[in-house]
């Protein structure tokens, strides 16, 4: 047993003081993401007589990543949709303490699947791309159809507004570029400042944001169900066309499984909303500008050293370059002047 299996199992055994014989084994790092550390994992012990075994995940906070959130969100937003209509893992345990394992984690169900390999593969999701595509865009509907008060979500950020909704995400961003960057990003701040200039009609509802819904943060089966919708990481109360265009960002494209115009029609039936074409445009401009906060805040943790994935080198770089195009092309598109 490893020295963090050990641990885990000592945190899992105080937890559950009815089990008996805890183990924790088959403990193994899952690669890619950097917004948290996460592990798989089995535990098994016993209970009233019976042996348990369960499959599950560990989710902990990194020394540094992409983005800097509450630690807590994650695990929150888990637990206030369960069986509300869209998939997510069960989640156990939240801990702050850093005594079992040095920073905040928390503990969920493994969930079936896997997720598509879209930046390697001409078919990422096995045969089933327009099954995939089409649950993709019925989950977020339903996502914006929920009333965030009544799951008990008012605490995230932005619970208790009801308007200006927009600018409050706007300065967020804001605040997150200008924090990480070494340089000011002239094109990204004329973005801001356009975008500041000419706000978007409001929504017809305060909806949850995912924040970061897209092709890579969801797990899909072999029948094209998608089974678990994942990294909850930067979810908020906001306009729900920011997760419609982050969702159809070029850099991670839907569109390649199913034609724009059916994926709206799929979110507007499930999300009872009709899409504000001007609205989206701005919400994609601004999601370029989003997108170019958090590359920048990779691109300062990987400079400064307090982190040393090649993940978080390549963010910077790779797709901060793309999004700073993007953010051109939009702004030609529009007539807009820098």
């Amino acid at each position: 047993m490893s020295e963090l299996e050990r641990r885990l199992a000592d945190y899992l055994a105080h937890q559950q003081p009815g089990a008996r014989n805890l183990s924790v084994t088959n403990l193994a790092r899952i690669q890619g993401g950097s917004s948290q550390e996460t592990y798989r994992f089995r535990a098994t012990w016993e209970e009233e007589g019976r042996a348990v075994e369960r499959n599950l995940i560990l989710r902990r906070a990194p020394p540094a990543g992409l983005v800097v959130a509450e630690r807590d969100i994650e695990f929150t937003v888990y637990r206030a949709l369960a069986g509300h209509g869209v998939p997510v893992p069960g989640a156990y345990h939240f801990e702050t303490e850093p005594c079992w394992l040095d920073r905040p984690f928390f503990i969920m169900d493994l969930m079936p699947g896997k997720p598509g390999h879209f930046y390697a593969s001409a078919d990422p999701y096995d045969g089933q791309s327009d099954a995939v595509a089409r649950a993709f865009w019925r989950h977020l509907g339903t996502l914006a159809a929920l009333d965030h008060r009544v799951l008990g979500l008012a605490k995230i950020r932005n619970g208790k507004a009801d308007d200006d909704l927009w600018s409050r995400e706007l300065d967020w961003w804001t605040a997150i570029l200008e924090k990480g960057e070494d340089v000011p990003e002239p094109i990204v701040h004329a973005a801001i400042r356009w975008l500041r200039r000419h706000p978007p009609p409001g929504p017809v509802k305060p909806a949850i944001v995912h924040g970061d819904y897209r092709a890579g943060n969801f797990l899909f089966t072999p029948d094209g169900r998608i089974s678990a919708i994942l990294d909850w990481e930067m979810c908020h109360v906001g306009d729900p066309l920011e997760d419609v265009a982050w969702a159809i960002d070029p850099f991670w494209p839907m569109t390649r499984h199913l034609a724009l115009e059916e994926g709206l029609r799929e979110w507007e039936a499930s999300s009872g909303l009709v899409v504000d074409r001007l609205a989206l445009d701005w919400w994609r401009l601004f999601s370029a500008v989003k997108a170019c906060a958090i590359w920048t805040t990779a691109e300062a943790s990987f400079t400064h050293g307090e982190a040393r994935e090649m993940v978080v080198a390549m963010s910077g770089i790779r797709a901060g370059h793309f999004h700073r195009n993007l953010i051109l092309t939009l702004m030609t598109e529009r007539g807009i002047a820098a």
